[in-house]
């Protein structure tokens, strides 16, 4: 039966709100009546857009929903059990709120846009890691070692999941039209990799990310006929046959000098694929902005802190409808500027976490980044990619802070998520891992009478996303352990945080279940 076409109308046009407009990509479900999902040419490759911001601090009463929602259970072991129910919103003057920082004007954060979202609580790394940038993507050895743990665990660097998932051939399976594996924005040292990326050999680097929107626009968007584009292949293959004959011939070189041969040799190649992408057609009639979030990356004024934001949200956007990129990892560092302040933000508020005045400003903080950021990325996102079937579900986004309620340390750490990941995902819930009412799992952060409990591995977090994202644990254990990220747990007799009483040790069975998906966020079948 043949197939009737549609006419093509605006809103097959998304506009931005930072000063361009975007085409949506030209696809065969946008022209034809025939759903989508009953072409056998399709194929849901899900995205990941990560969000990582400094510090936490926001207390749990403030962070979370009400426990009341928690209506199922699940039991774990004879002592543990855990918690979910569906997440519901109540609306007061406008606003959707689900705890004081999860609240957001109620067109932003709809019933529709609430499903796809996940609460989780109760998400621990075991031991004393501090300050870090390294926690959110699994390189625990990216820490500033102020305890003992966090010094040892400098011996086991790891590539964070984005940059595991970019050169893996089960994440992209195809590489025709990928400009960028892997978008990494702001200054922070938030995603590592081998200096060899595609041998999996050499030392743990940071790849460092890029503060100018403008720029990695350019990156991803530079069109084949653009000046020069095929002129610098020929310079890649001359290059190629002089490390061929340096590398081959040449018998004095040490190991260390063959490392770094490799290394410059991977990237050559990597920049000889990217000089062959041809890119999706669609990608033609995407303009390039008229602003840069570099020009707004200073100043104690939240507009200009959201601008800057929204500008990078925009290109990653425009990469993963186009398909130039299926990966974005975006470090935000400037968290106080979401509340206005100016002043030595570590300090005098995150330190001061229990302090009502400097809690409302972590508050206040948290919830812009909330509602400006995190479900602005999610608004760009909940477009129709197919009939029934939008970009944000066939994505998934993750809101993950350095530390839980007590700054610096890791217990139970806040993740949003948003997106099924293609449908890998149950969405929709506020989930609570905590062992709450046990001694063993309590912990008293020795400010203002709070008790915190333990729950889950931060590394079984991680490895569900890999999971999600077409991985299978033979693809990221390590070291002979479950889960991603190295298995640590705090001493019994060191610091204010006992997490011996619960995990244990890093064989306890906690670590062994680190593998497998979290509890109930594989789908209902």
């Amino acid at each position: 039966m043949p197939r009737k076409t549609i006419d093509v109308t605006r809103r097959q046009f998304l506009r931005g709100s930072c000063g361009f407009t975007l085409a949506l990509p030209l696809l065969p479900s946008l022209l034809v009546s025939t759903a989508y999902g009953s072409d056998p040419l399709f194929v849901r490759r899900p995205r990941l857009y990560w969000l990582a911001t400094h510090h936490g601090a926001a207390l749990e009463t403030n962070m979370f929903p009400s426990a009341a929602l928690l209506t199922q259970s699940q039991t774990l072991f004879a002592e543990h059990s855990v918690r979910a129910g569906a997440l519901r919103a109540e609306v007061l003057q406008g606003k959707a709120h689900l705890s004081p920082v999860l609240q957001a004007d109620a067109n932003v954060l709809s019933s529709r846009r609430l499903s796809t979202l996940n609460v989780i609580q109760g998400l621990d790394i075991p031991f004393s890691i501090g300050h870090h940038t390294g926690g959110h993507l699994g390189n625990y050895a990216r820490n500033d070692a102020l305890a003992g743990e966090g010094l040892a665990i400098k011996d086991f660097p790891v590539p964070t999941i984005d940059q595991l998932l970019a050169w893996s051939p089960s994440f992209y399976d195809q590489l025709g039209a990928i400009r960028e594996r892997a978008l990494v924005l702001g200054s922070e040292a938030l995603s590592w990799n081998y200096s060899n990326p595609t041998a999996a050999s050499g030392p743990i680097q940071n790849v460092r990310g890029t503060e100018s929107s403008l720029e990695l626009f350019q990156r991803i968007f530079l069109p084949p006929s653009a000046a020069g584009w095929q002129a610098r292949i020929p310079v890649v293959d001359h290059v190629l046959a002089s490390y061929k004959r340096l590398r081959n011939g040449q018998r004095r070189l040490s190991s260390a000098d063959r490392q770094r041969l490799d290394d410059h040799m991977d990237r050559i190649a990597e920049l000889q694929r990217k000089l062959g992408t041809g890119g999706a057609r669609s990608c033609a009639s995407v303009h390039p902005p008229e602003d840069d979030a570099l020009n707004h990356q200073s100043g104690d004024a939240s507009s200009s802190a959201l601008r800057r934001a929204q500008l990078f949200n925009e290109v990653v956007a425009a990469a993963f409808m186009c398909g130039s990129s299926r990966i974005a990892v975006f470090g935000l560092a400037d968290a106080q500027r979401f509340a206005g302040y100016s002043g030595d933000w570590h300090n005098d508020v995150a330190h001061e976490w229990q302090s009502p005045d400097k809690q409302a400003l972590l508050v206040r903080a948290y919830q812009g980044i909330f509602e400006h950021v995190f479900l602005d990325m999610v608004a760009r996102l909940d477009t129709e990619e197919a009939p029934g079937m939008t970009y944000l579900d066939n994505a998934l986004l993750v809101w993950s802070q350095e530390s839980g309620m007590s700054t610096h340390n890791a217990v139970s750490l806040p993740v949003v998520t948003a997106g099924s990941a293609a449908g890998a995902l149950r969405t929709g819930q506020f989930i609570d891992y905590r062992r709450v009412g046990d001694p063993r799992a309590q912990f008293d952060p020795q400010f203002g009478g709070y008790l915190l409990y333990a729950g889950l591995l931060y590394n079984q977090f991680l490895a569900s996303v890999l999971r999600a994202l077409g991985m299978q644990p033979a693809d990221f254990e390590r070291w002979g352990y479950k889960g991603y990220g190295h298995p640590m747990v705090c001493p019994p007799d060191v610091g204010i945080l006992p997490f011996a009483k619960h995990y244990e040790n890093a064989s306890s069975r906690y670590f062994q279940m680190a593998s497998e998906m979290l509890p109930f966020l594989e789908p209902q079948r």
